[in-house]
């Protein structure tokens, strides 16, 4: 049993180790950014406008997380909202993990078997890592953010994304290309 001096300092901390993760992440995806920075001339920001932007709203919620923790402490009658496992628990700890290393899996994916065959399995896992397991919002979720991504990058921006490496895949994803901007 920890005493109560030991969790009221793990308690204070969590915060900060938990905003210097979030901008440690921030920092390495900024940095990334500049790797495809090009002139696009319709476009005044770059090619590297998008990431850094999600990158400064990413660092912002970040901020606004650790500021709305340390008013939590330091208000007793403030709400502390849902009742979350211990940070203590192994089970909470590796759901914890698995949330935080399945979009970079994807990632590592994404350019292999393509975008569009993988965007649909990375929706289902994450909703799955989150607890969802009705069958029924498991599918209707996956195909409302897989249409919506669809019509807004391949039918109205036209966004050229990853379609695979491995040539089984390019042709699916080419595939879904077509149908997708042909009107489905």
């Amino acid at each position: 049993m920890e005493s109560p001096i030991v969790t009221n300092i793990r308690s204070r901390w969590k915060p900060l180790v938990e905003l210097a993760l979030w901008l440690g992440l921030c920092a390495i995806i900024f940095s990334q950014t500049g790797l495809f920075d090009r002139e696009i001339p319709e476009y005044r920001f770059g090619a590297n406008g998008w990431p850094r932007a999600i990158c400064l709203i990413m660092a912002l919620g970040a901020i606004g997380q650790f500021c709305s923790q340390i008013i939590k402490q330091f208000n007793p009658s403030a709400p502390r909202g849902m009742n979350v496992p211990s940070m203590g628990s192994i089970a909470s700890l590796s759901k914890r993990l698995m949330i935080f290393v399945f979009p970079f899996f994807w990632l590592y994916l994404a350019p292999r078997v393509g975008f569009y065959l993988s965007t649909p399995f990375f929706v289902l896992g994450m909703l799955w890592l989150m607890e969802v397991r009705s069958i029924k919002h498991l599918v209707t979720v996956t195909m409302v953010i897989y249409a919506t991504v669809l019509l807004i990058f391949t039918r109205f921006f036209f966004v050229a994304l990853p379609v695979g490496r491995i040539e089984f895949f390019y042709d699916l994803n080419v595939s879904i290309i077509s149908l997708a901007r042909a009107g489905m």
